[in-house]
């Protein structure tokens, strides 16, 4: 990862900490008072003031959107039991989703009482707290296990910043309530989980093990003083963090080993947890880890502009699923931005419009459990408007040898040529919508497939891909405007894409200027409404309940007499 600090730079980072921190950089604030973890007491006139100018004032405006929304929902009342057998995960991702929307709710409804001062989001944020401790609590009942610590740690966190943030909304006895409940699961889950060598060990960090021990960590933070165990599960959690989480979370190269949108959440995770950890006790990670906090995978991936709502997969992320789109990485990017004094991070990272609102997803079970995402609340804490939103010299093609995955952008405009490829799936990205994708379920013909090298010099990059067979996959760059696919089998290629073009013999047109051409090979058939995604979770065995379907153009193409398809995408954007 670049290198982001100068002597000089030093001193100006430690002047924008300063009020982050709640005291002098490298020093605890002093204070265990709550709110603690996101900001103090004493912060809170000037977040207030701040939502009336400038970024602030736009992240602002949509988490308010938001948190009226919030307003018109109710908290949850019943409990909802683990089942087993459970075949098809329907009940896991019942209990997980559940767990994730009541928690996004609260949250976000503290940071609007926290921004705001609002008796209405207090009082809100008050009621969802306790309705998740009092729904949730039969939780103590079980055995903890992996299939449950994913959601409980979940619930542990936003039930903590929910408790945190609305603190003084709270009676004397629902402070001793949600307390009770937060140390009783959380003993629970370090004596028979977290104690585990399976957990404990340096096997365990990846993006579960971030996602449990952080939200772990951020309880033990929130109740710091105030339960006597709560000291050594925050030095558990530090330790980990130190000793698994941060130096393995992800590949040397900086990508996800399980998934590139794994990148966002395994980010957000940390810094949920080192941001609170650093104002609270004054102990920075962030400098000593900075290696660790590589922000290439979302660079190299980010394709457009968001105004968040449903999203689509590859919207204006490539290779990303639909709930993993730029509002899912922008508040990472923000608090980069921010803390690295990174220009490019804040560049991408306000490009997403919806910055503030609470992340819909189109993830909802069979039975109505719906997937939600809060980021809003931390974008607003993790904005720095004072970091340059620009490019500087950073690279254009990024390759990733761990998960074997290669991007290739035209430039660092909005909407511009950009194209991916892992294992064999490819992308194509151009003005504004992916035009080609080569989705993993097709892509039997090719299968195996593996990139060789990825090459840029300039004005010509490319990428180089073949399988056990010997089949081939090539992808141009041809900067500034052009991109070709060279595809060598004797198999049809059908591929989908997004937007509203127009087919017209060989060729497919989009409105803004973006032009797909079959050089090589003929168009088989060509259906506008030919392809509808499936959501689905759980090693596909459950398929979701999509709100928001959609239907998009499909196309076959059909190799030439020398077993080739050539097809090469076109724009003129500038």
């Amino acid at each position: 990862m670049k290198k982001c600090f100068s002597r000089g730079l030093k001193l100006s980072l430690a002047a924008t900490l300063l009020f982050w921190a709640g005291g002098s950089p490298g020093q605890t604030s002093g204070s265990l008072d709550h709110p603690r973890l996101y900001f103090t007491r004493s912060q809170l006139p000037q977040l207030r003031k701040m939502r009336e100018r400038g970024l602030h004032r736009r992240i602002w405006l949509n988490l308010r959107d938001s948190a009226e929304e919030c307003l018109t929902l109710s908290p949850r009342k019943a409990w909802i039991a683990p089942r087993s057998p459970d075949p098809n995960y329907e009940n896991l991702y019942d209990r997980f989703y559940a767990i994730m929307r009541d928690l996004a709710v609260t949250e976000h409804l503290a940071f609007a009482y926290a921004f705001s001062g609002e008796a209405r989001y207090g009082e809100a944020t008050r009621e969802w707290t306790l309705a998740s401790c009092r729904a949730w609590k039969p939780e103590l009942e079980g055995q903890p296990d992996g299939s449950k610590a994913y959601a409980v740690t979940r619930l542990l966190k936003g039930v903590a910043v929910g408790y945190d943030a609305a603190y003084d909304r709270f009676t004397p006895s629902e402070r001793e309530e949600v307390r009770d409940l937060l140390s009783a699961i959380a003993k629970k889950y370090y004596d028979g989980y977290f104690t585990t060598p399976a957990i404990a060990g340096p096997g365990f960090h990846t993006h579960h093990a971030t996602v449990e021990w952080s939200s772990f960590g951020i309880t033990a933070l929130a109740l710091l003083n105030e339960v006597p165990d709560a000291k050594g599960w925050l030095e558990a959690t530090v330790k980990e963090f130190e000793e698994h989480l941060l130096p393995s979370g992800l590949a040397a190269d900086g990508a996800q080993v399980e998934g590139a949108t794994f990148w966002a959440s395994t980010m957000q995770y940390r810094i949920f947890f080192m941001d609170a950890l650093r104002r609270v006790t004054g102990q920075d990670l962030f400098l000593r880890f900075q290696s660790s906090m590589n922000a290439d995978l979302a660079l190299a991936s980010i394709a457009s502009r968001g105004r968040g709502g449903y999203s689509q997969s590859h919207q204006n992320i490539i290779l990303s699923p639909p709930y993993g789109q730029i509002d899912y990485y922008a508040p990472v990017l923000l608090f980069l931005a921010r803390e690295y004094r990174r220009p490019i991070c804040q560049y991408l990272g306000l490009w997403d419009e919806s910055l503030g609102a609470i992340a819909p997803s189109r993830y909802v079970t069979p039975h109505g459990e719906k997937c939600l995402f809060e980021l809003g609340g931390y974008a607003f804490v993790w904005a720095d408007s004072t970091v340059p939103a620009k490019t500087e010299s950073e690279k254009l093609s990024y390759y990733f040898p761990s998960v074997d995955e290669a991007y290739l952008r035209a430039s660092w405009k909005a909407n511009d040529l950009l194209l991916g490829v892992r294992k064999g799936e490819l992308v194509i990205h151009s003005g504004g919508q992916p035009v080609l994708i080569d989705p993993v379920d097709w892509r039997e013909p090719l299968g195996g497939v593996h990139i060789q090298r990825v090459e840029d010099n300039g004005s010509l990059a490319s990428i180089h891909c073949t399988n056990a067979s010997g089949q081939t996959l090539t992808i141009e760059l041809n900067r500034p405007g052009r991109a070709v696919v060279r595809r060598r089998g004797k198999a049809d290629w059908q591929w989908w894409c997004q937007g509203t073009p127009v087919r017209n013999g060989q060729e497919v047109r989009w409105k803004d200027k973006i032009r797909l051409r079959v050089v090589s090979g003929m168009i088989a058939s060509w259906d506008p409404t030919g392809y509808t995604p499936k959501l689905s979770v759980g090693f596909g065995k459950l398929e979701l309940a999509d709100p928001a379907p959609m239907t998009f153009p499909c196309c076959t193409v059909h190799p030439s007499q020398s077993d080739e398809i050539v097809i090469e995408v076109k724009q003129n954007l500038r």
